[in-house]
C-alpha cells in the first residue's frame, strides 16, 4: 500500500447533502446505527487573527494530546463543516490526532431522511450573542 491508499478517509456510503431550514445539511439515506462513523474529515489550519469573518462560524478548536483545549482552529472539509446545530444532537465528532482528521459518529440511530445535527456548545452561541436553536429552528 502507498502512502496515498493509506491516506483514504472514510465517508459513509449513506449521508448526503440537502437544503433544509439552515441553507445545506447532511442527511441519512437509510437507517444508520448508533456509534457509527459518517466521515472522517481533513482540516486546513487557521490561525485565530484570521478568525474574525465569516469563517468563524465554521471552524473548530483543535485539542491538544491530553484532550485540553489548544489555541489552534480548524476549517473542516468533506461534510464536516455542514454538519448543523440540533438539540438534541445525534451526531458528535473528535479529533483523531493519529490520522490528523475530525472523525464524526452517531450518538444514536438515525432514521432514513433524517437529518444529521451536531451540539455547537454554548461557547460557540455565547461568543454570537445568540439563543441555541433546535432542529426546528426554534430557540431552545
Amino acid at each position: 500500500m502507498n502512502d496515498r491508499e493509506a491516506y483514504r478517509l472514510f465517508r459513509h456510503p449513506d449521508i448526503y447533502l440537502a437544503p433544509c431550514d439552515f441553507g445545506i445539511g447532511v442527511f441519512a439515506a437509510d437507517v444508520i446505527a448508533s456509534d457509527t462513523v459518517l466521515e472522517e474529515c481533513p482540516f486546513i489550519s487557521v490561525a485565530k487573527e484570521d478568525c474574525d469573518n465569516p469563517v468563524n462560524d465554521y471552524i473548530f478548536g483543535l485539542e491538544e494530546d491530553d484532550g485540553e483545549a489548544g489555541n489552534g482552529y480548524a476549517l473542516v472539509l468533506g461534510y464536516g463543516s455542514l454538519f448543523n446545530h440540533g438539540a438534541p444532537h445525534n451526531t458528535e465528532y473528535w479529533y483523531d490526532t493519529d490520522k490528523n482528521v475530525f472523525v464524526f459518529h452517531t450518538v444514536r440511530d438515525v432514521g432514513r431522511g433524517e437529518q444529521l445535527f451536531i451540539d455547537y456548545g454554548t461557547e460557540w452561541w455565547d461568543s454570537r450573542d445568540l439563543t441555541p436553536l433546535d432542529e426546528t429552528g426554534s430557540a431552545s
